[in-house]
């Protein structure tokens, strides 16, 4: 019952329905295509990451088990890259800036 969210050295922009990550601290950034937009944008604005699954299964059609395989692998490398925090809901991070606004 955790969630997502996007710490404050994180710059997040849309570009057209994809996005561009920009992690501040080490200078990366990262592309995501509009699928793995899609799920940050709901890992980041749900409550929980797995109210953020059930609102992608009503999106896409795709099996519940490829879709929650894809979305966990996603999350993992992103939170590898050290672009997304995983923490209880309802934490925010003194680091992190809560995403309860659709991200830009």
């Amino acid at each position: 019952m955790n969630r997502a969210l996007i710490p404050k050295h994180v710059i997040v922009r849309s570009v057209a329905d994809e996005a561009i990550l920009l992690n501040l601290t080490t200078e990366h950034y990262y592309g995501l295509d509009s699928v793995a937009y899609s799920m940050l944008r709901q890992a980041t604005s749900c409550p929980t990451l797995q109210d953020a699954l059930a609102a992608l299964l009503d999106e896409y059609e795709v099996e519940p088990e490829r879709l929650q395989q894809d979305f966990n692998a996603l999350l993992e490398q992103l939170q590898q890259a050290n672009l997304i925090e995983i923490v209880p809901p309802d934490t925010v991070s003194s680091d992190s800036t809560p995403t309860a606004a659709p991200i830009s």
